[in-house]
Parts: C-alpha cells; sequence; structure tokens
C-alpha cells in the first residue's frame, strides 16, 4: 500500500502536565492510496491521543496511538466492501513546532500489521479489524489556535 494524497479536519484539545502533555483529537480524513496499481479512495474518523513531551522552546515530541473507522473505501476494481474493515489501529511518531497560535506537525503514519495487532491484541490492547488499508507514510499538518 503507498500513500498518494490527502487532508485531514479535525478539533484537539490540549492539556499539559509539567514537561508533558496529551492531546486527544478527532479528524475527518480523505486519503487516496495506490494499491497494485489500484486506486484507492478512503474517508474515515480519526482519534488520535498525542503523548508529547515540550523540548526546546516551541519545538515538542509526540508519540500517537489512533483508531479510526472507515466511513468509505472505494476502487473501480476492487471489491473492498468485503474485506474491508470497519475499525483499526496505527502509530504515528513526530515532532511539532508551535509558534504562537500555528502549529507545524511533521508525522510517520504507521499502519500495524496482523502479527502487530495480534501482539497488542494479547497484551490486552482492544484492536479491531481484520485488514489494514494504512499505508505508510509521512504527514504534514497546520493546526489553528482558537481563542
Amino acid at each position: 500500500m503507498k500513500g498518494k494524497t490527502g487532508y485531514h479536519l479535525g478539533v484537539y484539545a490540549k492539556v499539559n502536565i509539567l514537561a508533558f502533555y496529551l492531546r486527544p483529537e478527532l479528524q475527518f480524513t480523505r486519503v487516496s492510496s495506490q494499491f497494485e496499481h489500484q486506486s484507492i479512495e478512503t474517508s474515515r474518523i480519526e482519534l488520535p491521543v498525542s503523548f508529547g513531551i515540550n523540548m526546546l522552546g516551541p519545538v515538542s515530541l509526540f508519540f500517537i496511538p489512533t483508531t479510526f473507522f472507515n466511513l468509505s473505501q472505494g476502487s473501480n476494481e476492487l471489491k473492498l466492501e468485503e474485506i474491508q474493515n470497519k475499525t483499526s489501529m496505527s502509530l504515528h511518531i513526530g515532532t511539532r513546532l508551535k509558534l504562537d497560535t500555528i502549529g507545524v506537525d511533521l508525522r510517520y503514519e504507521k499502519g500495524l500489521t496482523a502479527m502487530q495487532s495480534n501482539l497488542l491484541s494479547q497484551a490486552g490492547v482492544p484492536v479491531g479489524g481484520q485488514i489494514n488499508t494504512q499505508p505508510n507514510q509521512f504527514t504534514v499538518g497546520v493546526s489553528f489556535k482558537l481563542n
């Protein structure tokens, strides 16, 4: 699965705890991916929860487990309705630069393989879904703080 293009829109809250923070988000995401010469369009709701550490001034590092719920998934040739998972999980790691009311994120996003999902399930982490269509990809995000 190769990521191509996409966007996400959403809201977040942030709770500071000393040098750390929690940042739950709610996002609508639309992504176009490539799988064996077939284009796949996916729309989903994502629920990432960042656990971050404030580093030097406006820079922070974060780790994010993300649960997502597929709203639609389609391709001209593949019949994804028969195999699509409704919920799944991925992991993100990244850095965030905050300049006053504007934030810029650089994230690496990794969908979990069946083996990784099984290991997490055995460790007591609830992981839904059977087939992961989440591409491994780098994303850039821009956020605006509304007062």
